[in-house]
């Protein structure tokens, strides 16, 4: 019996060593505008595990999405502190970098190597500058996109094929402007109203990565995919800046460790994917695969890139006018 005893009461004084601690762990709240399914939410869930086993119990992570609004909500979020992390989209360099959104730009990168490359360095510096004096918040980390691919009913290989085609651009004004410039006739329209839009005729093109044009349910009314692989883009990490601030050294090693490991897992997850998802489209759902003139676009469009590319930031501008000069 007192053998019995004293096991309760040590197994009680645990459970009450295990309840304070838990009670004494800091909440970290991450927002993620995707859905759970989503390749993003999933670098969430790991960095959610991540964070809690390497801290050893001093943060407790909750991954917040939708419900709790969109992507401009969950900046807004993280800029006055209500989240300690966000994921963005474009948003967060037009909102509050503007002079610095040329990761995105159509037909100027030839990789998302090349991309990525306009957050480098000291110009990477200069970003994270104007962000936290905007919005309070630092980037942290980039995850990578599919690439934007142009779906058709009939194949695209030069820009005289796209000549006076209507098509769906985002509401991105530099993308309106160089697709006018390559010869076709953009619109913006929201993503909920593509897939109509394409079978009453509204428009006859789209672009959007394949994972999009997969999940849209696009095959059933487009039956080309051209590869134009015009933008490589990224999503963005960012952090309150009064969190990062307020962080020990250990604890801001550990977080800043786990989202770039977190993030370097799903680039590897959503480049196999990519694979697959072609692969689906044109074995399952019968879309034919063209390979376009990727060059002649370029060139189509130059003119344009070259006048938006003067609004940048001189080592941004710079640098993509240099790519231009590679081609």
């Amino acid at each position: 019996m007192k053998t019995i005893k004293a096991s309760g009461i040590v197994i009680a004084g645990l459970a009450a060593w295990s309840t304070t601690l838990s009670a004494s762990a800091e909440e970290l709240a991450i927002a993620i505008h995707v859905e759970p399914s989503h390749a993003m939410f999933k670098v969430g869930e790991r960095l959610k595990e991540t964070i809690e086993e390497e801290t050893d119990g001093d943060y407790s992570v909750t991954l917040l999405g939708t419900e709790v609004g969109g992507e401009r909500d969950h900046l807004e979020g993280a800029s006055n502190g209500e989240y300690n992390i966000a994921l963005g989209g474009s948003m967060p360099m037009t909102l509050y970098a503007e002079a610095f959104a040329a990761a995105d730009l159509p037909f100027v990168y030839g990789s998302s190597e090349e991309a990525r490359e306009v957050y480098a360095g000291e110009t990477g510096d200069l970003i994270n500058e104007r962000l936290i004096e905007n919005g309070n918040m630092r980037l942290v980390a980039l995850s990578a996109r599919n690439p934007r691919n142009l779906t058709s009913n009939f194949p695209v290989e030069t820009p005289e094929d796209v000549e006076d085609v209507k098509m769906r651009v985002p509401e991105i004004a530099p993308w309106v402007q160089i697709w006018e410039e390559i010869g076709a006739l953009p619109s913006p329209i929201a993503w909920p109203e593509v897939y109509t839009s394409l079978q009453t005729g509204v428009i006859e093109m789209q672009e959007n990565p394949v994972d999009l044009i997969h999940a849209g349910k696009i095959y059933e009314v487009q039956d080309h995919i051209n590869k134009t692989e015009h933008v490589y883009s990224f999503f963005h990490w960012l952090m309150n800046e009064d969190f990062y601030q307020g962080l020990s050294d250990e604890n801001r090693e550990i977080i800043i460790g786990a989202i770039e490991e977190a993030t370097a897992w799903g680039d590897d997850m959503v480049a196999e994917g990519q694979d697959e998802l072609y692969e689906q489209l044109q074995e399952e759902e019968g879309m034919t695969v063209v390979e376009p003139d990727v060059a002649a676009f370029r060139s189509a469009g130059e003119p344009a890139i070259r006048e938006i590319a003067e609004e940048y930031h001189p080592s941004v501008r710079d640098y993509v006018l240099s790519l231009l000069e590679e081609e």
